[in-house]
C-alpha cells in the first residue's frame, strides 16, 4: 500500500506534460526491450542449432575415418591421438574426444584426462543403440554443444564413439558479436525515441502555453463568461468565413438564432448580410500588421453599427477575424423594448377599465338593496371569465402566449371589437426554432395591427380573426385577419421595412419590421392576401425545428410574389 501510495503522489506532482513525456518513454522502452528480448532468444536458438548440425555432421564425418576406425578398433592411444590432432587443426570445434566401446577416452584436448571415463552421461545411443545425435551437456571443459557418432568397423561392429563439441562460451561470444550492431541499432532507436518524446512533450506543453489541462478548461470557461458580460456584440470568424464563436449581445443585436451554437460552423454569408467586414474585406496591411483598427459605421442585417475588428492571429500565420460591434444608437432596443412595455400597459389597462365598469354596477346593485342580481352578475361574470381562460389556457400551451391572448382579448373588447379564435387553434408542442417571447412579439404585434387597421374602416364588421396552429409536424402557422382598409399598393413593396407605415404618425413602422426580422432570421415565411370583405390577411409560416440551409432572407409578400 505505501508503495501505491508512493506512485499516486508521485503522479499528483507530476505536470501533465511529464506524464505525457513520461509514458512516450515507458513505451518506448518496453517496445525496445521486447524487440531486444525476442531476437536475442530466437537467434540464440537458431545458432546453436547451427550448432548442434554443424557438430554431428563433423562427428560423422570423423568417425567414418578408416585410420582412426582402425586405430580405436587396436585401442592405439598414440595413432589415435596423431589422428585426432590432424583433425583438430581443421576443424572450428572447441574439442574432439574419442572414446572406446567402454566410454573410456582415448583422446581428449587434455592428455591428463586421457584413460577416464566421458562424462555427460550421452554416450548410450550411439555405443549400444549405433544412433548419432546432438545434445547439450556439462563435460569436463564445461557446458557444451556436442554431436555424438558411433565409430564401426566394415563388419559393423561398434569400437567406440567420437563426440564433437563448441562450448556455450564460445556460442554466446559469437551471438554477441552478432548481436551488437542490432542493438547498437536499437539503442539509435531508443535514444531517438526519447528524443522524439521530449520534443513532443515541449510541443504539446507550448500548445498549451505552459497550462494544465484543468487550468485551460477554467480559462475558456472565463473567457466565455467575461464575453458574455460584455456590452458589445463579439463575432469570431475563421480564415474561411466560418463562424467560431459569437456572445449573446451579437445575437441580440444582429437578430440572429437565440442559441450561438447554431452559429458554428456556418458560413458567415448565410447569416449576415452583408458580411464583408467581418471577413476582413477591405483590411488594410497597417491592421494585419499591428492588429489594430479604428471603429467603423457598417450596415448588417437592417443595422447601422459601429465595429471594430482585429486579425485572429495563430502562431505565426493569420486564421481569421474578431469583430466587436455595437448598435449605432440604442433607438432600435429601446423601441422593441417599449413596444413590449405599451402592450403590457394597455393589456394592464384594458382589465382594469373592465372591471371598474362592472365592480361601479354591482356596487349600484348593492346599495338599491338588490343583492340577489348582484350576486347573479358576479356568478354569470365568473364562470363566463373562468370558462374563457380555461379554454385558452387549454387551447395554448405556453403560459406566455395564452397570457397574451387574454389580453388581447379584453383589449378588443374594450375597443368595440371581437377577436374571433378559429377552431383550429392549438399549440401543443415546444418550438425548436422560436422562443416563446419571439413568438409573443410576432402574434402581439400583428393583432395590434390588426385592431388599429379594423379601427379605421368606419364600414367594417369589427372582427379580427386569429389562427395559431402547430398541427402541421413542419411548421407553425400564424393568420391575422383584419377588416380594415388593404394594404396601399404603394406600400407592398417596402411593407416591412423599417419605418414604413400606412399611418402618417411619428413612431409607427417598427412591428411588421420586427415581425419581418424575427420569421426570416428562422427560416419563416410570411405572405399576404386581402381579406374578404375588406382588409388583410397576414400568414406566417414558422419551421418548427431551425434549419440553417433555409435562406434567412427568404420573404414572399403581395399575393405571393417575390
Amino acid at each position: 500500500m505505501s508503495f501505491l501510495r508512493s506512485i499516486y503522489t508521485l503522479k499528483s506532482k507530476l505536470t501533465f506534460t511529464q506524464r505525457v513525456l513520461l509514458l512516450l518513454l515507458s513505451v518506448a522502452v518496453v517496445q525496445v526491450t521486447i524487440i531486444a528480448g525476442f531476437y536475442h532468444f530466437y537467434f540464440s536458438d537458431v545458432l546453436k542449432h547451427q550448432m548442434r548440425q554443424r557438430a554431428l555432421v563433423q562427428a560423422r564425418e570423423i568417425a567414418s575415418d578408416p585410420q582412426l576406425i582402425a586405430a580405436v578398433k587396436h585401442q592405439d592411444v598414440s595413432a589415435v591421438h596423431h589422428q585426432i590432432a590432424r583433425l583438430q587443426a581443421l576443424t572450428d570445434a572447441k574439442f574432439i574426444v574419442v572414446g572406446n566401446k567402454h566410454g573410456i577416452r582415448l583422446a581428449h584436448p587434455n592428455p591428463h584426462k586421457v584413460g577416464l571415463p566421458m562424462q555427460g552421461g550421452d554416450n548410450e545411443r550411439a555405443l549400444s543403440k549405433g544412433l548419432s545425435y546432438s545434445s547439450i551437456r556439462q563435460g569436463s571443459l564445461g557446458w557444451s554443444v556436442r554431436g555424438k557418432s558411433p565409430i564401426e568397423t566394415e563388419q559393423g561392429q561398434i569400437v567406440g564413439v567420437v563426440s564433437v563439441g563448441y562450448l556455450l562460451s564460445s556460442v554466446n561470444a559469437t551471438l554477441l558479436l552478432y548481436s551488437t550492431p542490432f542493438f547498437v541499432l536499437l539503442a539509435f532507436v531508443l535514444f531517438s525515441s526519447i528524443f522524439a518524446a521530449w520534443l513532443f512533450s515541449r510541443h504539446i506543453r507550448k500548445q498549451m502555453y505552459g497550462m494544465e489541462p484543468k487550468e485551460i478548461a477554467t480559462t475558456l470557461q472565463l473567457q466565455k463568461s467575461v464575453l458574455e458580460t460584455v456590452y458589445e456584440g463579439i463575432l469570431a470568424v475563421d480564415a474561411d468565413g466560418m463562424v467560431i464563436s459569437a456572445n449573446r449581445q451579437a445575437i441580440k443585436t444582429l437578430g440572429l438564432p437565440s442559441n450561438s451554437k447554431r452559429l458554428q460552423g456556418n458560413k458567415v454569408e448565410e447569416i449576415l448580410s452583408p458580411c464583408g467586414f467581418f471577413i476582413g474585406k477591405g483590411a488594410t496591411p497597417d491592421e494585419l500588421e499591428n492588429a489594430a483598427c479604428l471603429p467603423q459605421l457598417i450596415v448588417c442585417n437592417g443595422e447601422t453599427l459601429v465595429a471594430t475588428r482585429v486579425p485572429l492571429i495563430k502562431g505565426d500565420g493569420f486564421s481569421g477575424w474578431v469583430t466587436s460591434f455595437r448598435l449605432r444608437d440604442s433607438k432600435s432596443s429601446l423601441t422593441s423594448a417599449l413596444l413590449h412595455v405599451r402592450q403590457q400597459t394597455d393589456d394592464l389597462r384594458v382589465l382594469s377599465h373592465e372591471y371598474a365598469n362592472k365592480l361601479s354596477t354591482i356596487s349600484g346593485l348593492i346599495q338599491m338593496g338588490n343583492h340577489q342580481q348582484a350576486l347573479d352578475i358576479i356568478r354569470k361574470e365568473s364562470a363566463s371569465h373562468q370558462a374563457f381562460i380555461d379554454s385558452i389556457v387549454t387551447t395554448f400551451r405556453s403560459k406566455v402566449i395564452a397570457g397574451l391572448l387574454l389580453g388581447k382579448y379584453s383589449r378588443a373588447k374594450e375597443l368595440g371589437l371581437t377577436l374571433d379564435f378559429d377552431p383550429y387553434c392549438q399549440l401543443n408542442h415546444e418550438l425548436k426554432s422560436v422562443s416563446e417571447e419571439e413568438l409573443a412579439t410576432i402574434v402581439g404585434n400583428l393583432l395590434d395591427n390588426a385592431f388599429e387597421a379594423t379601427l379605421a374602416n368606419p364600414n367594417s364588421n369589427r372582427i379580427v380573426s386569429l389562427l395559431l396552429s402547430d398541427a402541421n409536424d413542419a411548421e407553425l402557422v400564424i393568420e391575422v385577419a383584419d377588416n380594415g382598409k388593404g394594404i396601399p399598393d404603394t406600400l407592398k413593396e417596402s411593407l416591412f421595412e423599417k419605418g414604413i407605415s400606412s399611418k402618417q404618425q411619428p413612431g409607427h413602422g417598427i412591428g411588421l419590421y420586427l415581425i419581418h426580422q424575427l420569421v426570416t432570421d428562422i427560416g419563416g415565411t410570411i405572405l399576404t392576401d386581402d381579406a374578404e370583405p375588406n382588409g388583410t390577411i397576414f400568414s406566417i409560416f414558422i419551421p418548427r425545428v431551425f434549419n440553417p440551409n433555409v435562406s434567412r432572407t427568404k420573404e414572399i409578400i403581395n399575393n405571393g410574389n417575390i
